[in-house]
């Protein structure tokens, strides 16, 4: 039995019955060639895609710069903290600096910049103060060191000294920000 379809095609009944065979017999072409997949070329073409977008999200985000910023926000934290304990002390002690002396009557407290360690010609601000009132550890736990270039405990990396008006400086060399000072 033959169908006959408005368009003029004639259809086999036979090849109704499967759907591919109706497909087939519809087209006129043999559909078990047809192969799925993707082709060598589209897949080249997403990977081109995917490396040009991946160089934009890195670029864009720069996490060597991220880094640094991060590295210059701990040195402010770290320049805060010491001067925090430094004025600690001095509160408690009716306005003294903490020294390395020995001497109630005199300081040796840097009034220029000086380096904050035990290495030769810095100032070791972890052993200065009082007996039995040492700025470590009953000030501070550790004294903070710079996270790059910091060597505890011979050169923190960071720098301190008292101004001819009393006021205390602490500096470090930043990498974005250069230099980073707090004063208090």
């Amino acid at each position: 039995m033959k169908v006959k379809i408005s368009q003029g095609f004639t259809l086999i009944s036979e090849a109704c019955k499967a759907k591919t065979g109706f497909i087939r017999a519809l087209l006129g072409k043999n559909l078990v060639n047809v192969q799925q997949g993707f082709t060598l070329i589209e897949i080249l073409v997403v990977i081109a895609i995917i490396g040009i977008l991946s160089t934009v999200l890195v670029v864009s985000i720069n996490p060597a710069h991220q880094l640094a910023r991060a590295r210059d926000s701990q040195r402010q934290t770290d320049l805060i903290a010491i001067l925090s304990s430094i004025l600690q002390y001095s509160s408690e002690h009716s306005g003294e600096l903490p020294d390395t002396d020995g001497d109630p009557d005199t300081s040796d407290f840097p009034t220029v910049a000086t380096c904050i360690g035990t290495d030769l010609g810095c100032f070791d601000l972890a052993n200065a103060g009082e007996v039995g009132e040492e700025m470590v550890p009953v000030y501070v736990v550790a004294l903070p060191y710079d996270p790059k270039t910091g060597t505890p405990p011979g050169d923190t990396g960071y720098t301190i000294y008292v101004d001819v008006n009393g006021r205390l400086h602490a500096a470090a060399a930043g990498e974005i920000e250069d230099p980073i000072t707090v004063d208090r």
